[in-house]
């Protein structure tokens, strides 16, 4: 006694075929979220490296202001403003200016 095999009926081979394309389509929208999401991640991390490096210079610059008022009280730069600001030399001091 031989066994039948029965062929798959084409209403069978159309859902299978339906089924197989669906799961196509969700595998190349899959694929391209996927890369959509890798180009954003490169991005955020290229935001992180230059945020942190604004943190780093802020930081470098919150120290210089820590530093100015010792600065400011200074001789030299008493000296320094007195010079540029006010024209001022000391009294056994020579200027030279250039003709313009």
């Amino acid at each position: 006694m031989a066994r039948e095999r029965k062929r798959p009926s084409s209403s069978n081979r159309r859902g299978m075929v339906a089924i197989a394309a669906v799961v196509l389509v969700l595998l190349v929208v899959l694929l391209v979220q996927s890369q959509k999401l890798i180009i954003q991640n490169e991005r955020f991390q290229q935001q992180k490296s230059d945020l942190e490096q604004q943190i780093r210079d802020e930081e470098l610059r919150a120290e210089e202001i820590e530093k100015l008022p010792d600065y400011v009280t200074s001789r030299e730069y008493i000296e320094k403003v007195a010079r540029e600001k006010l024209g001022l030399v000391y009294e056994d001091e020579i200027l030279f200016q250039a003709e313009n």
